[in-house]
């Protein structure tokens, strides 16, 4: 996971997340009355990530052939991209795709990790026979979620996708350098991926991948953003995690992993996962956008009663999602908070 470790220029001191809150609800009341705005974060969210393309006009069907095989001389995983089956019309008036197959080793969406076959154009069904090639490492590979992504090339630059499917590459079998048929699906909108290892001492892996619809907290109407995590009851420089800032957007883009090591399964009953969004003040104190608590939500830790195991709703199921299914991605869209205060308090 080597995208994770990029270090703000400065680093505020830590916050006390209840003063910094009350501070920002006391100026963006100011700034509701002045302007006859709402303050409320509500339809804010922490989000995944975008192509440059169209996801919404086509109902996905077909399959993808391929196989795959790993070469430890060179550290090489060639992917044998074959074929694509029964694609849908990109353009169902005249029953026409130019589609391509485009795969990343998730959760790297780089330019840099991006690979692509070429454009076969006027057909449904078709044949590649080209072969995609990663150097990476075996133990990195096996950490790595290998996503094919099919799409129609339009020649005005819109590119209209027609179905994916993801394979965790610490469950294949790279003896078998077998053909593989799965079918595609339609595109899923995860905002957060919570990949939990259930062994001793495993790690959590928490995939920030978008946020949408941020408050602005700058005049011009836009917000320099960064989202920041703590495992509760530790809200201290050992469980904290912080994604870039990106600047000027209210739907920030960050693809960013926080990796906690050293978690059992017992540990998971009893902590939480708390991310809050922020709008990056060099000179001041940042200004809170939001935030969610992710845990079981039962107001208990190790036996007592704590009012940061306040988790609900969505919250509660993505959580719940992670510990059902040790070493997959739980995904999920979760709303923002106004208040990390506890609901009803």
């Amino acid at each position: 996971w080597y995208g994770w470790l990029y270090p703000l220029l400065q680093d505020e001191e830590e916050e006390d997340i209840d003063n910094l809150v009350e501070i920002h609800r006391r100026r963006t009341a100011r700034s509701s009355m002045r302007s006859g705005t709402s303050s409320s974060t509500l339809g804010s969210m922490v989000s995944i990530y975008s192509e440059a393309g169209d996801f919404g006009n086509v109902c996905v069907t077909g399959e993808i052939a391929f196989s795959l095989s790993y070469e430890h001389k060179t550290q090489t995983l060639f992917i044998h991209v074959k074929e694509c089956r029964q694609l849908a019309y990109a353009d169902e008036a005249k029953k026409r795709s130019n589609p391509y197959v485009k795969t990343y080793l998730l959760p790297d969406k780089s330019r840099q990790g991006k690979r692509k076959t070429t454009i076969k154009r006027n057909s449904v069904n078709p044949l590649y026979n080209e072969l995609l090639k990663y150097e990476i490492s075996k133990s990195l590979l096996l950490t790595r979620t290998l996503q094919f992504s099919v799409w129609h090339h339009d020649r005005f630059g819109r590119n209209t996708f027609l179905g994916e499917v993801e394979i965790p590459m610490d469950s294949w079998n790279f003896e078998s350098q077998l053909e593989e048929r799965l079918p595609l699906h339609g595109k899923v909108w995860p905002l957060l991926s919570l990949p939990g290892k259930q062994e001793e001492g495993g790690e959590l892996q928490v995939w920030i991948k978008e946020a949408k619809n941020l408050m602005a907290a700058k005049s011009g109407g836009t917000s320099d953003s960064f989202v920041k995590g703590y495992l509760l009851p530790l809200r201290n420089k050992a469980t904290k995690r912080k994604t870039p800032v990106m600047k000027k957007t209210l739907n920030p883009h960050y693809n960013h992993t926080f990796v906690y090591n050293g978690i059992s399964p017992e540990d998971l009953q009893h902590i939480c996962l708390e991310l809050t969004v922020w709008d990056r003040e060099p000179l001041s104190s940042n200004d809170f956008l939001g935030g969610v608590r992710l845990g079981v939500g039962n107001g208990m830790s190790k036996g007592q009663v704590v009012d940061w195991m306040d988790s609900t709703g969505e919250e509660v199921s993505l959580w719940q999602k992670m510990l059902q299914f040790p070493g997959s991605w739980a995904e999920g869209t979760l709303q923002l908070r106004s208040t990390m205060a506890k609901p009803g308090a």
